[in-house]
């Protein structure tokens, strides 16, 4: 049975990710939503999937807002390409990060998606959001409200990483549950179903990810939480990861599967 290494989850200044200290701790040591570690990744990338799709439905004319839009990088792709594109992030760190480069016909502003956006009715031509909050659930109207009649909506979210990772290294990293891919399938397949839009289509896909080095598999572990426990982690586990990563890595690195959902569909000309 192979080793049990220190558990980073179980230590006291562990932050849950994606919760509102995470974010703003994130954004005090980072300045945005950037992954630290190094790495390699084979075509197709998720981002480039998303951005692609994006593409397809601009023009000269059409306004774009990113839901989540983190420190903008992502959201400033499509300068020149669109009539106006926004950019909105509940974290205010992000946002000063995104306005500091700031790009011709992109904005940002600090806005909790929660609430009311301040757009008027049927001005958006394209929402999208990339791991961001989702604006089409039941019940909520905010993004039937900013989007025009057949506008087009996409949503893309990470949903884990493994191909081995977490066998590799038990403990620093937990194994998924039985049947977790089938669980998120339908777990999303029910979001869209509920959204009241047209056309809607779901994938699921993998992305092949290559950390570069023992310290980037504690990097991606240890995203977004502080410094000091970071050093424990290191401290504790880095001897027993040098010599796992080592015993599996393959010349490109340690090969890894990132699995993302990508969510599309049309406002109904209706709504």
């Amino acid at each position: 049975m192979s080793k049990l290494l220190f558990d980073p989850m179980k230590h006291p200044e562990w932050i849950a990710p994606q919760t509102a200290e995470w974010h703003a701790n994130l954004a005090s040591e980072d300045g945005g939503y950037k992954y630290p570690w190094k790495s390699v990744l084979d075509e197709p990338r998720a981002e480039v999937i998303l951005a692609d799709k994006i593409v397809e439905f601009l023009n000269e004319n059409a306004r774009v807002l990113d839901v989540g839009c983190g420190h903008g990088e992502f959201t400033k792709r499509f300068a020149h390409k669109a009539k106006e594109v926004v950019g909105i992030d509940i974290v205010e760190g992000y946002i000063a990060s995104a306005q500091e480069d700031t790009v011709e016909s992109v904005s940002f502003l600090t806005v909790d998606a929660d609430t009311p956006i301040p757009f008027p009715d049927d001005y958006f031509d394209i929402v999208y959001t990339k791991k961001g909050p989702w604006l089409f659930h039941k019940g909520i109207e905010e993004g039937y409200r900013i989007i025009k009649p057949g506008g087009i909506v996409l949503g893309l979210h990470h949903c884990g990483t493994d191909g081995g990772l977490r066998s590799f290294f038990p403990g620093l990293y937990a194994p998924f549950p039985e049947n977790y891919l089938d669980d998120i399938k339908m777990k999303f397949e029910l979001q869209l179903s509920e959204s009241n839009l047209e056309n809607v289509e779901l994938q699921i896909f993998e992305e092949i990810e290559y950390l570069s080095s023992p310290e980037d598999v504690l990097i991606k572990k240890c995203f977004g939480q502080k410094e000091s426990l970071k050093k424990i982690v290191w401290q504790e586990c880095l001897k027993d990861v040098e010599e796992i990563f080592h015993r599996h890595a393959t010349p490109k690195g340690l090969r890894v599967v990132n699995y993302h959902v990508l969510m599309f569909g049309i406002a109904s000309q209706s709504a």
